[in-house]
């Protein structure tokens, strides 16, 4: 994940107080500089909450970044997590199952339209990834021509093109 994404992880409260010094080494390897980041880069995996939320505070306003509130946190962040199964960095499905969680501990599930998380546009992705759950639950087999394993196969590509996208989508919605 890139630094702005970092930023969202943290804001949505899914970044563990222990890795803010790596959080800090990634912006700046990204160029971002400011002394309040310098001190967050020095901390130890000890270092108080307090501490920790006071100098992230302080490194955003010197950086000039608008800390985003939990809901576009919850983007932010699920994009990232998008990016890193669109690059390979991460398995799709385990890579949707974390951008499943995440939409779910914001609620998105509660903003629903017509079908579930539409009003983020992640139903279609969302659609393939509870057959894919279906296939790899069931004994059955769903077509006569196809196994189950052929299926969940041919799921994993459309998932794949499908989280593309959804990247692209939320990028130009959001501005990421």
């Amino acid at each position: 994940m890139n630094f702005k994404q970092l930023v969202a992880k943290y804001a949505f409260g899914a970044l563990s107080p222990d890795k803010i010094s790596e959080f800090a080494l990634i912006g700046f390897s990204e160029g971002f500089e400011s002394p309040s980041l310098l001190v967050l880069a020095g901390f130890d995996k000890n270092e108080s909450l307090f501490e920790i939320e006071k100098y992230f505070k302080l490194a955003m306003a010197e950086l000039e970044i608008k800390v985003p509130d939990r809901r576009t946190a919850a983007i932010y962040y699920a994009n990232g997590i998008a990016e890193e199964v669109i690059e390979g960095k991460r398995d799709i499905i385990s890579g949707i199952r974390a951008i499943k969680n995440i939409l779910d501990d914001y609620g998105f599930y509660s903003e629903n339209i017509a079908y579930v998380y539409d009003s983020i546009y992640f139903e279609k992705v969302y659609g393939l990834y509870d057959t894919y759950d279906d296939l790899e639950e069931t004994n059955i087999e769903q077509d006569p021509n196809k196994s189950n394993h052929v299926l969940m196969a041919e799921t994993k590509i459309e998932l794949r093109e499908e989280l593309k996208y959804w990247s692209e989508k939320i990028k130009m919605h959001f501005n990421l």
